[in-house]
């Protein structure tokens, strides 16, 4: 385009069209003479354009610096008056622009060469081989959150092509045996307790590669917030459809597998008797007996159809590939079972018999449910196929972008205000505020429910003085906290509202909002016993933080996090332990010194 326009200035009569021709050939006849004043007039046009570029380059890097250091003041005024900041779209671009700003914190994500290993939690590359061909994972928000993945996405080469040796003849397909399935009802409790008996469900799926069969969308115990719709699936919350999830777990709903499998051609007909009520309960179902759409409906049918294992707190679930195959486990694996299980469970191994069934229901009532953490309760003989799985729960079981994004502007809020106080970031994108976990609910355990005064004695050493306390509570009263707030700055969810959009999103995901905003506190403190904590503390060990930063309220559990022991009495929902994170990117036992 430069050469265009100089060689219609070059002489007068120069035709308007072809100007690139015409220079090309003036040069060619006398190239000395005119190329002189062509390239004296096109060198000053070049300078110019020059000119103009790096001075509006210079204004450009002026505004933004203005802008970035009015942000600073302006979230740094809501700091020091102990406002909340409620500017919503408007406020998440001020905290991306400051934290942008900030060169403590501009990391690099893994696509541009940041290390996988995460703090505490991670090990050297030449150790974690399944790594290899993997990065990062990635938040989909309008504002730069992704210093909260704590999650891979692609995995590494060889857990993308891993291939469980516990499948047998599961798949279906042409010239196999019929599609094999996993049925199961979804805990009865609240909605961490839920997540933990799914996480045990979707592994053995994962496993024994069979097809699992999703429930109905059920109303969730303390999930209703959302007036409209109070039956929720778990695709609501996770991603499980996506090609990657897929890829290891084949889903189907229960509607796909009636239709598949309930009719008469099918494996697994229905009544001709019951068969309106078990379609009326295919899509929705509830809890209610007398429902005409209960649930029961549907349970009912898949246990008169399958194979119902007694999966309980007594027994402990076992992988061990020579057992599957019908031979005796090595000397050193039974007693690596023996060690696992205690004496209070059964171990109960998963063989190629176990696959012949077509269908495996897991039932969820009295005597039939599955209350532990995953690690505690399953166990693989082979360390490097149990870390696969780790790793699998960790990469895969995550909340939708958008539980994270809302989560995120409400951290770099926190530690926004935070840093204005002289409080720093660690490499992780962590820290900058201490949070706490404080259930006042139902809680059965009357113990661990204790005064403000008590929570405030108990932890006031593991603070920093004018630190902020990030408090995520059930507690709708927070005049509750007053004697906590006389000597800290407290914030709780409820102060980002605005800032956040949070009324746009829906009322379920509060609960999962506050459990990521208090996993990046700098200390933690929760509530013994409550699995909404215990999620927090695993989430806090992804990320690579250690266990001695976390602490209970309840002085007499105050330490129990900061030792490494063995929970394998069937009640291991209490606490989660580093067993659920710690060198799970490599192929040995990890030591038990670091965490």
């Amino acid at each position: 385009m430069i050469r265009s326009r100089a060689a219609k200035s070059s002489r007068p009569g120069a035709p308007s069209s072809g100007g690139n021709q015409h220079y090309r050939s003036a040069r060619a006849v006398a190239p000395m003479k005119r190329s002189k004043g062509t390239y004296s007039r096109l060198n000053w046009k070049v300078l110019k354009m020059m000119i103009f570029l790096i001075g509006a380059v210079v204004m450009v890097v002026f505004y933004q610096r203005l802008h970035i250091a009015e942000d600073l003041t302006t979230a740094g005024s809501a700091s020091e008056s102990g406002s909340s900041i409620s500017s919503g779209n408007g406020g998440a671009q001020i905290v991306s622009n400051a934290k942008r700003s900030n060169a403590e914190r501009n990391f690099k994500s893994e696509r541009q060469g940041r290390s996988l290993a995460r703090g505490i939690s991670g090990l050297p590359l030449s150790e974690t081989p399944a790594l290899v061909g993997g990065s990062r994972g990635h938040i989909q928000c309008e504002v730069d959150v992704d210093e909260l993945v704590y999650w891979n996405d692609p995995q590494g080469t060889r857990d993308v092509n891993f291939q469980s040796p516990f499948t047998g003849k599961s798949h279906g397909g042409d010239g196999e045996e019929k599609t094999k399935y996993l049925t199961f009802e979804p805990d009865r409790g609240g909605w961490n307790n839920i997540r933990m008996n799914l996480e045990n469900v979707f592994i053995l799926a994962a496993a024994t590669g069979r097809t699992l069969v999703m429930p109905p969308a059920v109303p969730v115990y303390l999930l209703t917030h959302d007036k409209e719709e109070k039956h929720k699936g778990f695709a609501d919350f996770y991603n499980l459809y996506s090609d990657e999830f897929q890829h290891r777990v084949k889903i189907i709903s229960t509607e796909e597998f009636i239709t598949r499998e309930g009719g008469e051609d099918g494996q697994f007909p229905i009544l001709e008797s019951k068969r309106e009520e078990v379609l009326k309960s295919s899509i929705e179902c509830d809890k209610r007996a007398k429902s005409d759409i209960s649930c029961d409906h549907i349970w009912e049918y898949l246990e008169s159809k399958a194979f119902v294992p007694q999966f309980n707190g007594t027994t402990c679930l076992i992988f061990d590939e020579d057992s599957f195959e019908g031979q005796t486990v090595s000397s050193e694996n039974a007693e690596r079972v023996k060690s696992f299980c205690g004496e209070k469970r059964i171990p109960y191994y998963i063989t190629e018999a176990t696959q012949e069934e077509q269908l495996i229901h897991l039932k969820n009532a009295k005597g039939w449910r599955i209350m532990a953490h995953y690690y505690g309760y399953m166990y693989f003989t082979n360390t490097a196929i149990f870390n696969y799985y780790k790793r699998f729960v960790r990469d895969f079981m995550h909340y939708h972008d958008e539980i994270y994004c809302a989560a995120g502007k409400i951290i770099l809020a926190l530690q926004l205000e935070g840093e204005k106080l002289g409080f720093k970031i660690d490499e992780e994108g962590g820290g900058g505020f201490s949070s706490m976990h404080v259930r006042r609910g139902d809680l059965q355990y009357k113990a661990v429910k204790i005064s403000a005064e008590e929570w405030y004695d108990n932890l006031k050493d593991t603070w920093q003085d004018k630190e902020i306390i990030y408090i995520a509570t059930d507690e709708r009263n927070k005049t509750f906290f007053d004697p906590i707030k006389e000597h800290n700055n407290v914030k709780f969810l409820d102060d980002y509202w605005d800032y956040a959009d949070l009324g746009k999103l829906d009322g379920n995901y509060m609960g999962m909002i506050d459990t990521i905003i208090a996993s990046r506190g700098r200390s933690f403190a929760g509530t013994f016993r409550s699995t909404f904590t215990g999620y927090i503390n695993r989430m806090r060990g992804y990320h690579g933080m250690s266990m001695k930063d976390s602490y209970y309220g309840f002085l007499e559990k105050k330490k129990v996090t900061h030792e490494w022991l063995d929970y394998y009495d069937g009640t291991t929902f209490a606490l989660e332990w580093p067993d659920g994170w710690i060198g799970i990117d490599g192929d040995v036992e990890p030591s038990k010194v670091k965490f």
